[in-house]
């Protein structure tokens, strides 16, 4: 195993000493927490299990102390979309199926007011991702149009239920995360490159022919601003999870689909008007990350990324300026990455129901026994 190497800030200084403690209603003790980091919001999809029935699936808007409201999903939820312009004491999210799932529920941390569900079409399904524009007033959501193969952003009406007031093509099949760049105009989506229909689930159906690409496009009017494609070599390396760094680059995680004997990076970085460059790790992180990545996230700096790889039960850490792989701590089925209002930390949740707290010194982790974290975490406020 590689060393983290410890020469990049006060984040390189950490030793991330693991620490864990008796179960307990709360996430973390809120002792010794700052005042910011005591009113933080994240939020998370779950299975909770039961004891004589199926297991219930939620989603769950959470600060380090406990749950602050819990919303139940008729199936397994992806990711949460913030809803931005808000007030100070109200937080709105909408949480998305998991693929291919068609159902999307937005509800605030106000218990008076009910979840409301909307649906994608019924030729299409949403692949779990969405990201509003900078007034709050628009939800844009990855989706695919089956029917034809070929991948679509959804625009729906935020001030109006939700409801579908447009769409436009993603350049691409399979459009999965999605991410705004600065200028609160520019979308960036990751095009995995898989066909899949709802009548055969997840299988991939045009393995041979992927073509996965890294878009920008312009949310006003659906122009296509830049596509990136990978080397053919490398066309069966699904571009998933995205996030935007410092500067608007675009780090990205990729889910390799060729043969297991292959381990290519699965790390990516692209600036506008350059080519997608892969970011070097050593061939054991390599091999311990099994050609998955689950989610991907900077932090509040925008300079440091964490990336977790499930399979393997890694977080991998990577200096997005620099461009090259930092380290790697251990977390049994960690998928959810959520960076935090302090630089070089993350909040980190599991399958397994653990919730781990990265600091400069410490990784704490809290494990509750009843509950499965799903795919990704996100900072609401």
């Amino acid at each position: 195993m590689h060393p983290m190497v410890i020469n990049r800030r006060d984040f390189l200084r950490s030793s991330f000493i693991v620490s864990s403690g008796a179960l307990s209603n709360f996430y973390f003790s809120s002792t010794a927490q700052s005042t910011a980091s005591s009113q933080e919001i994240f939020a998370a999809a779950r299975r909770q299990k039961t004891q004589n029935g199926p297991a219930n699936y939620s989603v769950a808007l959470f600060n380090k102390e406990g749950d602050l409201r819990s919303v139940a999903l008729p199936g397994r939820g992806h990711d949460i979309a913030v809803r931005p312009q808000q007030t100070s004491s109200e937080v709105e999210v909408v949480a998305f199926a998991r693929r291919p799932g068609m159902f999307a529920i937005a509800f605030s941390t106000n218990s008076a007011k009910q979840p409301l569900h909307f649906f994608a079409r019924e030729d299409r399904h949403f692949y779990g991702h969405g990201v509003f524009s900078p007034d709050g007033k628009l939800l844009f959501t990855t989706e695919n149009d089956f029917e034809n193969g070929v991948g679509v952003i959804g625009v729906r009406d935020a001030t109006s239920n939700y409801n579908q007031i447009g769409e436009f093509s993603s350049f691409g099949i399979g459009p999965h995360d999605m991410a705004l760049l600065d200028d609160g105009n520019t979308l960036v989506i990751a095009n995995g490159g898989l066909e899949t229909t709802p009548e055969t689930g997840r299988q991939i159906l045009n393995l041979p022919e992927m073509e996965p690409s890294l878009v920008y496009i312009d949310r006003r009017t659906g122009t296509l601003i830049e596509k990136q494609t990978l080397p053919r070599e490398l066309h069966q390396l699904s571009i998933r999870h995205l996030t935007v760094a410092s500067k608007n680059r675009v780090v990205f995680g990729g889910q390799f689909k060729g043969p297991k004997t292959n381990t290519p990076h699965l790390i990516g970085i692209h600036d506008r008007g350059n080519k997608i460059k892969l970011i070097e790790a050593p061939k054991d992180v390599l091999h311990n990350m099994k050609n998955y990545v689950g989610s991907i996230t900077a932090d509040q700096s925008g300079e440091i990324i964490a990336a977790s790889h499930p399979r393997g039960g890694i977080i991998s850490y990577w200096d997005a300026i620099g461009q090259r792989y930092l380290g790697h701590k251990t977390l049994k089925d960690g998928c959810g990455v959520a960076r935090t209002h302090s630089n070089s930390e993350f909040l980190l949740t599991s399958g397994t129901g653990d919730v781990a707290q990265t600091t400069l010194t410490s990784q704490k982790i809290k494990r509750h026994e009843d509950v499965q974290w799903d795919n990704h975490a996100i900072l609401v406020r």
